[in-house]
């Protein structure tokens, strides 16, 4: 990968890959666990705080507004933060609170604020200026909020610690961080909180996690036919220690990527049971297999809509996302850039209200993308970057508002080349082929017909004392343990046959299937000294047990190449899944 001040060029990968990597705790989960550690009595420690722009941008204007937030370990994401609300700000003054671009900052601090003695102005960078709050203010001034904003827009203006609570509506069709706002403040008003909604909220799976956070600390929230609710008598209890998820929302790159080109990711914490709602995303992606048209309804992971939208350009059929008109109130119109940039790529996209529609599979050519300073849409521009070469990112930085580190980790990909594993009939020529892959291409060769033989003696004389069922059993074994990342491995002509041979190279390993035919097979094998599979005559046993592995060998290939074919052209086949 090669960068400068302002252009970030992404090499493509040039094999499969097999990686494990850690996640930025989630700034969904962090901001919320944030406030409601603010609003708790006593000490809260908070781990896996990724300080991201996001979070850096909360925590310096909490500090601002008197709240006792640090962090003891900035590397490792450690805060340590006494609860309670200042009660000596300076009245006579204004305090400007500066969120920059991000939004959930200002949202949630827009609501803090009316509980917190003091004069704020609650503003941000000129893209922030243009993202609408007039629902959520309009909802507090229902409350008893004295509040203003600029004709529904930031910057606000707010008078605050006057709020006791009680009934409001909100309208939190563009947002639903504009009812995690008002929840995440419920506890702290005297008259609880009751939200009568018009419509349902977007993307409701943040509010679930608002709830789960509130839980954490003790707080139920209450829902009902079209009310939420949070009891007057409801107060945060400090858990004393808390762990910021991993994000899914920053892994959903890493997955895409991988599915695309045949890999393998492992995330060291990511829980499949998150309440965060990009935790779908991998079933999502087994929808994206099938041929023809697709629509996927993305109400519930709307962040995830430009990387599925990198992946609809390589599919065969049409790709209709829909469920994602949030998106034009985010960093950037996201579907409006996505549309616009993806099209310089030679990718058939068109958006509509809600989302967006790709025809594939496309021809991506080169061409430099803007992500108009949104981490999430550098995100996806570094998938198709990956895959296909000459795309380059402007004002790549942007990345640091929620992933800092994004770019290290894609830089892991192409240092953690996956095994891949060479499966055919006895005679075929695996052990010769993988010994010529793993020279050009730098890796590693094993063979487990060669690990058998040194830790059991020869194969002809371990089947004729033991019988082909035991060999298979240590086959099996020695197989699981040696489809290593890194590795080309050749494995026995039977080992297919084993279905827990099958699971283990479907999880571990990009197969190349060697399709030799049944002459030259013969031929080959006159010429060795191999034991006998059955009781038949050698041009008849090749010929049935080529029959019946065949379809195996097919099932798990993710390439099938024919004897005819160069170690030039096996490479060549071999990086195709990773470029277009």
């Amino acid at each position: 990968m090669t960068a400068s001040a302002s252009v970030y060029g992404i090499k493509p990968l040039r094999l499969p890959f097999d990686a494990s990597l850690t996640m930025p705790g989630s700034k969904s989960h962090a901001n919320r666990a944030i406030i409601a550690t603010c609003l708790s009595k006593g000490t809260t420690i908070i781990q896996n705080a990724t300080p991201c722009d996001d979070v850096a941008l909360l925590l310096k204007n909490l500090q601002k507004m008197g709240f006792s937030v640090r962090y003891t370990n900035r590397a490792a994401g450690i805060l340590a933060v006494r609860g309670g609300i200042l009660k000596g700000n300076d009245v006579s003054k204004t305090m400007k609170l500066n969120c920059g671009n991000a939004g959930t900052t200002l949202r949630f601090l827009t609501a803090l604020s009316c509980i917190v003695p003091g004069n704020f102005l609650i503003t941000g960078n000129n893209a922030m200026l243009q993202r609408p709050i007039g629902d959520l203010t309009r909802s507090l001034r229902g409350l008893g909020a004295v509040i203003e904003d600029a004709n529904g827009f930031p910057p606000i203006r707010v008078r605050g610690g006057v709020l006791k609570g009680g009934e409001t509506r909100l309208d939190a069709k563009k947002s639903s961080q504009y009812l995690s706002a008002l929840l995440l403040i419920a506890p702290a008003l005297p008259k609880g909180l009751r939200v009568q909604l018009s419509g349902k909220p977007a993307s409701p799976s943040y509010v679930d996690l608002t709830r789960k956070v509130m839980s954490d600390f003790g707080v139920r929230v209450r829902l009902g036919n079209a009310m939420v609710s949070v009891s007057a008598s409801a107060a945060y209890r400090s858990p004393k220690r808390d762990t910021i998820e991993g994000d899914w929302s920053a892994a959903g790159s890493f997955l895409v990527l991988s599915d695309l080109v045949k890999s393998r990711v492992r995330f060291a914490n990511l829980s499949p049971d998150s309440s965060q709602g990009d935790s779908v995303l991998p079933t999502v992606l087994l929808r994206m297999h099938r041929k023809g048209r697709l629509t996927i309804d993305c109400t519930d992971f709307p962040d995830q809509v430009m990387n599925l939208a990198v992946h609809a350009a390589f599919r065969d059929g049409v790709t209709v996302l829909t469920g994602a008109g949030n998106l034009r109130y985010k960093e950037c119109d996201r579907l409006s850039v996505l549309t616009s940039e993806l099209s310089k790529a030679g990718i058939r996209i068109h958006e509509h209200a809600d989302g967006v529609t790709i025809r594939g599979p496309s021809r991506v050519k080169p061409a430099i993308l803007d992500p108009h300073d949104d981490h999430r849409m550098a995100f996806c521009f570094a998938v198709l970057g990956s895959l296909c070469p000459g795309i380059r990112i402007k004002n790549p930085k942007c990345i640091s508002k929620s992933y800092p580190y994004f770019f290290r980790d894609l830089e892991k990909l192409h240092h953690s080349p996956r095994c891949i594993a060479i499966v055919g009939m006895r005679g075929s020529g695996k052990s010769t082929l993988a010994r010529s892959l793993a020279e050009k291409l730098s890796l590693r060769h094993g063979d487990t017909d060669s690990v058998f033989e040194r830790k059991f003696g020869p194969i002809r004389a371990f089947v004729g004392n033991s019988g082909w069922n035991s060999f298979r059993k240590e086959e099996e074994r020695i197989v699981s343990g040696s489809l290593e990342p890194g590795y080309v491995v050749s494995l026995g002509g039977g080992a297919i046959e084993s279905q827990i041979c099958r699971d283990r190279l479907k999880e571990s390993a990009f197969v190349i299937y060697l399709n030799v035919n049944a002459p030259t097979l013969i031929r080959r094998l006159r010429k060795e000294s191999r034991p006998p599979l059955t009781g038949l005559p050698l041009h008849a046993e090749v010929r049935e047990v080529l029959k019946r592995r065949r379809p195996l060998y097919r099932i798990v290939a993710n390439l099938t190449v024919n004897e005819d074919q160069s170690i030039a052209d096996v490479i060549s086949a071999l990086s195709q899944p990773c470029s277009s």
